[in-house]
């Protein structure tokens, strides 16, 4: 048996043991929610929903993104390039055979967009909010409820929320050390109760992270502040302000056949620019592959580039303002805006500067100016909560693809993590103007003391207009609107309460993506080929469970079935000997059946066993003609593992705390006829530290921490289809994934003043 499969049983067994162990616990159930909870399991839901607090944010390396604090829950795949998840080229979330860009994510209420690379109406939690400032964070696999302010949500919706100040005045400090000489610091100031119960914090973050392999780091600091006012004895508002600077060096894409030439650390070549010079005249007088100085065998011109980086700033308000009107109607309120500039950059061996260097640096720009507010009023009478409300956002994005000038010498002309000017040439310039309006009406019904049912609708209207000036390349004039409108997508779920410690619930819930810019990054008529035929993205998902409720375990199990309608893809829609260009098209469905089981057992106070299991089945339904005809129908969608298997064992008595944790992904496939895949790889965590009990005079409030990750050193692909997902790849030519990170260790240090 080799390491990944004994891990892969250890974890099974954990958690099958786990299973068994409740029915022998002849305990009293309990209604109570531990702080030190591991995940709560959402008691009352009637949708599968788990929240993780800001416990599990706490015992992770500092600075490790909340999205990778998620993939220990059933149903959840994250991978990264980086040990932190914070690389956001490389960091990617799915949730039952959904991608992140078809899910929905809010910070407080706030839309984050669909937090993609090239994310056109929101922006990434790591850059929104540092992880020490959030205090949960809420998954609802299936769908989130109406009121989740989001164009995007097909699949799952995450709910972050931030953490309350604190009503006693005290400063918290941290810095951590790891590998690879990188570091992190964080520190908060708390005002305390100022009086009339207003209270606030302001913190500020700085990470200097070197990446494991090849030249580079990223480097991140950030400013969060919140604010909490109250409204006399009827509500609050709760205004945050946030700002963050971001600055990435990426991981070059690989690919099956780059690993087996190369090896896993083979990366950009930012140490050498005289050769990638060299690499670049050679492509342009037509020599592919040659041989240079220094290395060892023949290099290809796409088997490595100089470098690549991206650039984000960004700039987030917001406000929470509850107030209770009446004795019986509640009013919430969330008015917020966001401001973006970003660029990603490839320093490419394929445009030459003129009268310059054999390269240039190609720019992906981007700006984002949207404001907007979510807001409901809820009664209460009777048997019933009725909830009322909507969300309105108006968003000016504006995106480029300029080329920047490289002199002609030995070193690059742009330095490191450098803003380029004066672009020499640009592919094409848009800017759009998108209007999203929604609405939703639910009412919860409590029929008896053990029967809940919640329903109720949405309605959703979103416009993209693009403005696009023709005097940059014309024939990529995509002027034009497109418009997504639903104005009746339904919602029903129940809850029955078998008694204190068991439950049942069930849902159906339907769902729509709204479009996103992407029609319009082609030529015009490729748009104008598709703007009036292409549907939106749908979806209707029929979910139902269990939920246990013991004293010492906690845990769920639920089945679902999901249909996904009018799936989008750019393909060439006819036959090659007709010929035709490559445009986005509605190419079916997909079918997904799954079963999810999660559970926590509770030995003692200090020792909790975790346990999570999910099964996916997700297959595309039809065929697809891109120039032939390619044989998807019944084939598992790309990026989707079929089993994830979650185990862990945490020990915290107050003083001393500790973690050993194994994450199990069965293979991926990454063409969409399978006929290629990635392994299916077994990692584990670990974490140990110590608290300095109080009275200990200077080491009073001092928190001890180390973490290590992939602690088998464990060689695996992280991330695929980066840059393209293809139909088919039997050579493993594709370069479009990335390698996973290997061990990394860190130690930190806390202080509470």
């Amino acid at each position: 048996m080799n390491k990944g499969q004994l891990l892969t049983s250890v974890a099974a067994f954990a958690f099958l043991g786990m299973w068994a162990m409740p029915a022998a616990a002849q305990t009293p159930a309990s209604s109570e929610t531990d702080d030190a909870e591991i995940v709560v399991f959402g008691k009352g839901e009637t949708r599968q929903v788990q929240t993780v607090t800001a416990v599990d944010i706490a015992v992770a390396t500092p600075g490790t993104s909340p999205l990778k604090v998620l993939e220990k829950l059933p149903g959840v795949s994250f991978q990264s390039a980086n040990a932190l998840g914070s690389n956001e080229w490389s960091s990617r979330i799915s949730i039952r055979g959904f991608n992140q860009n078809q899910l929905g994510f809010t910070l407080d209420g706030v839309p984050l967009g669909d937090m993609s690379y090239h994310n056109f109406n929101g922006l990434h939690i790591s850059r929104a909010i540092a992880s020490e400032n959030i205090g949960r964070t809420t998954l609802a696999q299936g769908s989130g409820a109406l009121s989740t302010a989001s164009s995007s949500n097909l699949g799952g919706t995450v709910q972050f929320f931030s953490k309350a100040p604190s009503p006693d005045f005290g400063l918290d400090g941290e810095v951590s050390y790891g590998s690879e000489n990188a570091y992190r610091l964080f520190g908060r100031l708390e005002t305390g109760d100022l009086g009339n119960g207003i209270m606030g914090y302001v913190s500020g973050s700085w990470l200097d992270a070197p990446k494991w392999k090849g030249q580079g780091k990223q480097e991140a600091w950030s400013i969060n502040s919140k604010l909490v006012v109250p409204l006399g004895e009827r509500g609050q508002v709760a205004a945050f302000v946030n700002y963050s600077d971001f600055k990435d060096d990426d991981y070059m894409d690989m690919s099956l056949s780059l690993i087996r030439k190369y090896g896993w650390n083979w990366d950009y070549i930012r140490n050498d620019y005289p050769t990638a010079m060299a690499i670049a005249t050679n492509l342009q007088n037509g020599v592919y592959c040659a041989n240079y100085a220094g290395y060892s065998q023949q290099i290809c011109g796409d088997d490595t580039y100089y470098d690549a980086y991206g650039l984000r700033k960004d700039f987030l308000a917001g406000a929470n303002i509850d107030y209770e009107l009446a004795d019986a109607v509640t009013l919430k309120l969330t008015p917020y805006y966001h401001r973006h500039r970003g660029i990603s950059t490839w320093f490419t061996p394929y445009t030459p500067t003129p009268g310059g260097s054999p390269m240039s640096v190609r720019g992906a720009t981007y700006a984002i100016n949207r404001g907007g507010a979510t807001g409901s009023l809820s009664f209460t009478f009777g048997d019933h909560q009725l909830e009322i409300g909507g969300w309105y956002e108006y968003n000016r994005y504006r995106a480029g693809r300029p080329y920047f000038p490289l002199a002609a010498s030995n070193v690059a002309s742009i330095g490191k993590r450098e803003w380029p000017k004066n672009p020499f040439a640009s592919d094409y310039s848009y800017n759009f103007k998108i209007k999203t309006y929604q609405y939703f009406i639910q009412d919860t019904w409590n029929l008896t003391p053990e029967l809940k049912m919640n329903y109720g609708f949405k309605g959703i209207r979103n416009t993209v207009i693009n403005e696009y000036n023709p005097a940059n390349s014309p024939n990529r004039d995509t002027s034009g609107l497109l418009r997504a409108k639903d104005m009746f997508i339904p919602q029903i779920g129940v809850n029955y309460a078998v008694s204190r410690a068991f439950e049942l619930f069930a849902s159906y819930t339907e769902n729509m993506r709204a479009f996103t810019t992407e029609p319009f990054l082609t030529s015009r008529a490729g748009f104008l080929a598709v703007k009036d035929v292409i549907k939106p993205e749908t979806s209707w998902t029929l979910e139902g469970g269990l939920r246990f409720h013991l004293r010492n375990f906690e845990g769920s199990i639920a089945g679902y079935h999901v249909k996904f309608d009018d799936r989008l893809l750019s393909v060439q829609p006819c036959a090659i000997i007709i010929g035709c260009p490559s445009i986005l098209s509605n190419v079916g469905s997909v079918t997904t059946n799954g079963i999810e089981m999660a559970g926590t057992y509770r030995l003692t106070r200090a020792l909790s066993l975790y346990g999570a299991y999910a099964y996916t089945d997700a297959q595309y339904d039809d065929d697809i003609l891109s120039g032939v005809l390619y044989a998807t129908k019944n084939k598992t969608v790309v990026n989707t593992p079929k089993h994830l298997i979650n185990g862990e064992i945490a020990y915290d008595d107050g003083a001393l705390f500790g973690r050993i944790s194994a994450n199990y992904q069965s293979k991926r496939y990454y063409t969409y006829i399978n006929d290629n895949s990635v392994k299916g790889r077994a990692l584990v965590d670990l974490s140990a530290g110590y608290r300095f009990p109080e009275g200990g005079g200077l080491l009073d409030g001092l928190e001890l921490q180390a973490n290590v990750t992939n602690l088998f050193d464990k060689k695996y692909i992280s991330t695929v289809g980066q840059t393209a997902l293809k139909f088919s790849d039997p050579g493993g030519n594709v370069q479009s994934m990335l390698v996973g990170t290997p061990r990394q260790v860190f130690l930190s240090l806390r202080k509470h003043f």
